[in-house]
């Protein structure tokens, strides 16, 4: 069974790669992909193939191309807003670690069998 992909793209870094390190930890079985530069969100979109973006900046491709997806403190909110081609929306209020994993969960159990698993 394929692993679930998870691509980090918000803003700062620091925040990145501190989302990508405990999301790796915590679900030891997903794929996941800290974006050197997000900007290039669309690039390494198209050359990783995510189940899931997480991102600060939500994109056309993203938005029309990838399963599942997580704009994080949108208008500078305290809150993200999930959505995906997989039929997902939803708001979140006060998002920290466990709310992305709960996404994480959903979106693997929304994708077809076999496609991706924790």
């Amino acid at each position: 069974m394929e692993r679930i992909r998870v691509l980090i793209a918000n803003e700062p870094r620091v925040y990145r790669e501190a989302i990508s390190g405990a999301l790796a930890s915590l679900r030891p079985l997903i794929e996941v992909l800290c974006c050197a530069d997000a900007e290039d969100l669309d690039g390494e979109a198209a050359r990783f193939g995510p189940h899931l973006v997480i991102c600060s900046r939500l994109t056309e491709s993203v938005r029309e191309g990838c399963p599942c997806w997580v704009v994080l403190y949108p208008e500078g909110e305290d809150r993200a807003e999930v959505g995906g081609t997989l039929g997902v929306a939803a708001r979140v209020l006060g998002v920290g670690v466990a709310e992305l994993l709960s996404v994480i969960d959903e979106a693997s159990a929304l994708l077809p069998m076999g496609e991706a698993g924790l």
